[in-house]
């Protein structure tokens, strides 16, 4: 599966705030399926639906490197722990850029499988960067826009493919 079906930086459907999940039906999960092969193929850690252009609030996610791709449908961050960290975050419309974005330490989120069960994820570290990653994904929130101005000029420079300047 090419990863140029990824949506990429400047596209902007990445702008675009996703819809909720009415219902989990054939079609979704299918494209679901879809979803957690192109982030194995990628070797990413999530994937949000407004990536690929699927105007839902759906994302996959590996907490593992090696794991098996999870799905989490209606997201949503319902606590945050007050301690903040800086994360250095990839993103798989960004291609090898990382972000260095300053979050929550640990998160507790609350959504849905595909079976329309409730789930309750409570994350720190990485996890729960990853979870507040991809939930901006759905609102349509990059990680530049939580970036220091000069990290995201150093980002958006990369992006545009400028050589990087010594500090």
């Amino acid at each position: 599966m090419p990863d140029d079906w990824i949506r990429q930086w400047g596209d902007p459907t990445l702008r675009a705030v996703a819809g909720p999940v009415v219902r989990v039906d054939d079609i979704l999960r299918r494209q679901v399926a879809r979803m957690r092969a192109m982030l194995v193929a990628a070797e990413g850690a999530g994937l949000a639906g407004t990536q690929i252009g699927l105007m839902k609030r759906v994302f996959v996610f590996r907490l593992e490197p090696e794991g098996d791709a999870d799905v989490l449908v209606n997201p949503r961050v319902v606590a945050a722990s007050a301690a903040r960290e800086t994360f250095h975050e990839g993103c798989l419309s960004f291609n090898t850029v990382t972000v260095a974005v300053e979050r929550p330490f640990a998160v507790r989120v609350e959504g849905q499988n595909l079976d329309g069960h409730a789930r309750l994820l409570e994350l720190e570290g990485f996890g729960a960067s990853l979870m507040q990653h991809e939930i901006d994904h759905l609102d349509g929130i990059l990680t530049l826009d939580r970036a220091t101005p000069d990290e995201r000029r150093c980002a958006i420079g990369a992006l545009m493919g400028e050589p990087a300047r010594a500090a």
